[in-house]
């Protein structure tokens, strides 16, 4: 039993994502939560989303769906309800002032409501907000970045946003990046290159910074036992040699390209392409399977096949068992070469498909574009990075693979069991509750 070191609570606060819908919010921060509280937490714990007043109202049910969940573990549930969603697009200077009105009230409101000792902001539009209650109750501060927002917002433009940040709105919020590194108690990376990104551009900032990856359920190498035969068998992929992608966009030309490049390295194999689309995917990509299939087919040299199937979250995984690698294209940018920022925001990629990839036990083909996760895979034998190797290397590779793939699966399989999984980051994230308190 955890010893109780504040009777004031710590709040996470979510200011930019669909706590009521998103699965990245349900794995990223529920089940993180509830596990915290599960470990026993030093304090009491409570979940508080700004949330757009539209959405508020059509999704109430929901809400209170979550906060009758939540309760169950302990947790207090707050939404405050806000004029716009900020997760369709990154917030330009007026859209920043918009923001800042409504930050300050919702955190004049947990300042009054919840007197909170510790504030666990989850992304920069949210430790804004988190920044004003330290002020006002002296909480300590948490800056939880989940990526490096001005860079991101200036330079990504392959993440549904339909608003990037010009030359003018970057420079503002670099400057408002300074002032939270600053007043952060601790600062939370999601990648150990991003902590060496911002301890580098904020030294003093150095001993504040820490990693908090991305996390998924690893289930137990039993499980992934019974559940390969059994998915192969019902997909009818029983001799094929399966590569699985996952993700909630699909984007035909940077994977067809890499299939490509597998079947020139290994020609006489039986390869198959399992595309797992989620249900919840930008545009509407779950309905398209069969179209999806054919653009990936007709992109293949003869004796490759191609599926798409429309995965709910909760089976991601168990789909993903049936393969025997996985793939992680990315298109280079077009004006990297022009523009720095584009490096810098890929070497801190480290997504959730990557995790939950080595947690279903599947070496990893990965784009040097995504930084971090090329930096693992390469450092610890979990697969190859593709556009970093010759052709004849990666024939080599694939050729040493399949001579001792169930080697191969182990080491994936332990990696994500030690740094991933759901429960590894509650306990890093209660050390540090303790640590501030």
């Amino acid at each position: 039993m955890a010893t109780i070191m504040s009777n004031r609570p710590a709040v996470y606060l979510v200011a930019v994502e669909d706590v009521a819908q998103s699965p990245l919010i349900r794995g990223q921060v529920i089940n993180v939560l509830k596990m915290m509280a599960g470990q026993g937490a030093p304090c009491p714990l409570a979940l508080v989303t700004l949330y757009p007043l539209l959405n508020w109202w059509r999704n109430r049910g929901r809400l209170a769906g979550l906060r009758a969940e939540l309760a169950e573990s302990g947790i207090a549930f707050h939404a405050w309800p806000i004029a716009f969603m900020t997760r369709h697009f990154y917030m330009s200077r007026p859209w920043l002032v918009f923001y800042r009105i409504q930050a300050w009230l919702a955190a004049l409101w947990i300042s009054l409501r919840l007197r909170p000792a510790l504030m666990h902001c989850r992304s920069y539009p949210a430790t804004l907000v988190g920044a004003m209650v330290k002020r006002l109750a002296g909480a300590r501060l948490i800056c939880d970045a989940r990526a490096l927002y001005p860079e991101e917002g200036a330079v990504r433009e392959d993440g549904g946003k339909i608003v990037m940040l010009s030359d003018a709105d970057f420079a503002a919020w670099k400057r408002i990046e300074a002032g939270l590194m600053q007043r952060a108690d601790a600062i939370a990376a999601i990648s150990q290159p991003m902590a060496d990104i911002l301890a580098e551009q904020y030294p003093e900032s150095r001993s504040r910074v820490l990693v908090a990856p991305t996390c998924t359920p690893v289930p137990a190498q039993a499980d992934l036992d019974v559940w390969q035969p059994a998915v192969r068998a019902e997909l009818g992929l029983a001799d094929r040699l399966v590569v699985a992608y996952s993700g909630s966009w699909f984007e035909p030309e940077p994977a067809i390209a890499l299939f490509r490049r597998l079947q020139e390295a290994l020609p006489g194999a039986p390869w198959e392409f399992l595309l797992l689309i989620s249900s919840r995917g930008g545009g509407d990509a779950a309905d398209r399977r069969e179209e999806i299939a054919e653009v990936v087919r007709r992109g293949l040299a003869p004796g490759a096949g191609c599926r798409v199937i429309s995965a709910p979250q909760g089976q991601v995984l168990r789909y993903l068992a049936a393969a025997d690698l996985a793939a992680q294209p990315v298109a280079p940018p077009a004006r990297a070469a022009i523009d720095n920022r584009y490096e810098l925001m890929a070497r801190t990629v480290l997504s959730v498909k990557f995790a939950e990839y080595l947690a279903a036990g599947l070496p990893v083909i990965v784009s040097r574009w995504h930084g971090a996760a090329a930096d693992i895979v390469e450092s610890q034998d979990l697969g190859v990075v593709y556009d970093r190797v010759s052709p004849a290397a990666l024939a080599h590779w694939l050729t040493a693979w399949q001579a001792d793939r169930a080697t191969s699966r182990s080491r994936a399989w332990h990696y994500a069991r030690d740094h991933f999984d759901t429960g590894a980051l509650a306990a890093r994230y209660l050390a540090l509750y303790r640590q501030l308190l």
